[in-house]
């Protein structure tokens, strides 16, 4: 058998899978609320640190595999996951979709920031996580998920 047989299936099948990850309120596929740094920086092609906070406690990384994937970690737990494109929410809303389809699929339950009229948040019960649409023009320009005061900010370290 050919030595890179192995880890070229290994990387089809991983593409395979992302294609079913859908973002929910915790996250994004593997990049879930809770995840470690240590286990998602080695997997998934690895992250590329992008921005940290003065007192190191905070990081944004993004995914070298998926590059419309930001991860943001406190004290090297994810604490929130933004996405540029390429991937749906689990009730089918992806980048480019209207507002109007924001408001058909979750009803009374958008709410917009109240300092920012362009963030449409969606709540989960309990009101620790959240999604954020943030939209342009009318359409959702990008969507963040994950702990709901780390979406009150622009960036995910404050």
């Amino acid at each position: 058998m050919k030595w890179w047989i192995l880890p070229l299936a290994m990387m089809l099948a991983g593409g395979a899978q992302a294609k079913s990850w859908q973002v929910r309120p915790d996250g994004l596929g593997p990049y879930k609320v809770g995840a470690r740094y240590e286990n998602l920086g080695k997997t998934f092609g690895g992250l590329q640190p992008a921005v940290k906070s003065e007192d190191f406690n905070c990081m944004v990384a993004q995914s070298k595999r998926y590059p419309n994937v930001r991860v943001t970690f406190v004290r090297k737990v994810v604490a929130r996951v933004d996405i540029a494109g390429g991937f749906a929410s689990d009730r089918g809303v992806r980048v480019g979709d209207p507002f109007a389809k924001l408001l058909r699929v979750y009803g009374d339950a958008v709410k917009p920031h109240p300092e920012h009229a362009d963030w449409m948040m969606v709540s989960t019960g309990s009101g620790e996580l959240a999604t954020r649409y943030m939209m342009r023009a009318g359409r959702v320009a990008a969507i963040h998920a994950g702990q709901r005061p780390l979406l009150q900010a622009q960036n995910g370290c404050k």
